[in-house]
């Protein structure tokens, strides 16, 4: 988000990395990002912590989509409890590990050489 003062009146404007725009305070977009896929050499990795949550479970469910910027993406999900059976066809490396113990976090998150953005 990027906050600015304007005229004597607050304004806000966002990236949408969905969509691929820019937007204003109160509504319309007005400016589309030319090429809205990127593109990259670089294969996108998320470490999704606290995945079987909501928004850990939402992220792991559509980071892995071809049509997600950047995407497909491949994605860790670390969550203390062992993989619930609802989730069972989500395309995610499930990591059972508690990161308030630091051991065990070190132990298996150390690991994960290849991840580019931290997602918690």
């Amino acid at each position: 988000l990027e906050l600015g003062y304007f005229a004597g009146a607050l304004t806000m404007s966002w990236y949408s990395w969905w969509t691929g725009s820019i937007g204003p305070k109160g509504g319309k977009f007005e400016q589309n990002v030319e090429n809205s896929e990127v593109k990259s050499e670089k294969e996108r990795v998320a470490l999704v912590v606290g995945v079987t949550g909501i928004v850990g479970n939402s992220l792991a469910e559509f980071l892995p989509l071809s049509d997600t910027l950047g995407g497909p993406w491949k994605v860790y999900g670390v969550a203390r409890r062992s993989k619930p059976d609802w989730s069972a066809d989500t395309p995610v490396h499930y990591l059972q590990c508690d990161v308030l113990n630091r051991e065990e976090t070190l132990e298996k998150i150390s690991a994960l050489k290849d991840v580019t953005t931290l997602f918690w």
